[in-house]
């Protein structure tokens, strides 16, 4: 997300409030930054507050809901297909700017007949950003989301659409499995390769899908090395991801997933490197290794256990197989 100086900038300067509340005074943003001459406009509120319109086509059909931030007001006006972002708390005067400012920059590049659609992604993304203090990925969470990228781009990539492939990776929604393909589903593991064999399980539930369902493991082996001459850091993998999705929509919902997870460009990565080793795939059955919720005393909750994979051959299985299951599951 970019995080555009602005402390000099003040593109409301010589905007004075109207006493009507029937429309807003405002300004074009300038080509200087609208070389696409989007329907965008700084304004002034009925309170006096800046303001951003972001004006859409009157066809669009999305209807997601309108984010909501701590000190900046969202709202829309849907008789005049009108957006309205607004400045609450004056503390967050250069933050609402940059938010301002960013959705201005990628709106020159989303389809003109989805504006409102980009729009309301990247307010999502700020909101996330906006919810609380942030610092970061640890470093084992690093590794998840790495595992994940890789899975995103060797599994989902290869079998369907971008927009279809995002949609697959229900991961960052709080599903239960990181990947969903219809009865299809994939839970993505990191680990430290053959030193370090085993994967943890996060929950009893994990491993259990039901009888019209089908689980496999996608394993990545994900190693710290010492210097990024060796390897990449968690921004490098998260741009080589980005870079193969050509719509500028699907971007924008990649990193809105990203920012549920927790990722945020801002947050410097710069000081760790990962390096991708082995990738391995196992197919879930009832018989595979796991805790068995329904067998658990009611009284136990909470369960977090480890899989040694060493002892788990006979479920293992080629990236091909797992490619050509979960195709044939979507075909």
């Amino acid at each position: 997300m970019t995080m555009t100086q602005t402390s000099d900038f003040n593109p409301w300067e010589g905007m004075h409030k109207t006493s009507s509340h029937a429309y807003f005074v405002s300004r074009r943003v300038d080509e200087s930054l609208n070389s696409q001459q989007r329907d965008l406009h700084w304004s002034l509120d009925e309170m006096d507050s800046p303001a951003l319109l972001i004006g859409y086509d009157a066809n669009e059909q999305h209807i997601e809901p309108m984010p909501r931030f701590k000190g900046i007001a969202s709202g829309e006006d849907r008789g005049r297909h009108l957006i309205v972002i607004a400045l609450k708390d004056p503390a967050m005067r250069e933050a609402f700017l940059k938010v301002c400012l960013d959705i201005i920059k990628v709106l020159q590049t989303a389809p003109v007949d989805q504006q409102r659609h980009a729009a309301i992604l990247r307010l999502e993304r700020w909101a996330y950003f906006f919810q609380g203090k942030r610092s970061g990925l640890t470093e084992e969470e690093q590794k998840g989301l790495i595992a994940e990228l890789l899975c995103f781009r060797r599994i989902a990539l290869r079998l369907l659409t971008p927009k279809a492939a995002l949609q697959s990776w229900t991961g960052p929604q709080q599903a239960v499995h990181d990947f969903s393909f219809g009865q299809i589903a994939l839970e993505v593991k990191s680990n430290r390769g053959a030193g370090t064999p085993t994967i943890t399980i996060s929950s009893a539930t994990q491993l259990s899908v039901n009888d019209n369902e089908r689980l496999f493991l996608y394993v990545v082996e994900v190693n710290q090395e010492p210097s990024q001459t060796e390897g990449h850091t968690l921004s490098d993998y998260v741009q080589q991801t980005r870079a193969l999705l050509d719509s500028p929509l699907d971007a924008l919902e990649f990193d809105l997933r990203l920012s549920k997870i927790g990722f945020d460009e801002t947050d410097d990565y710069s000081g760790t490197a990962w390096s991708i080793g082995a990738i391995r795939q196992f197919t879930v059955p009832e018989d595979f290794p796991h805790i068995d919720e329904s067998l658990l005393d009611p009284a136990i909750s909470g369960v977090t256990y480890k899989v040694n994979l060493n002892h788990c051959g006979t479920f293992e299985i080629s990236e091909d197989a797992l490619l050509k299951t979960v195709g044939g599951g979507n075909a």
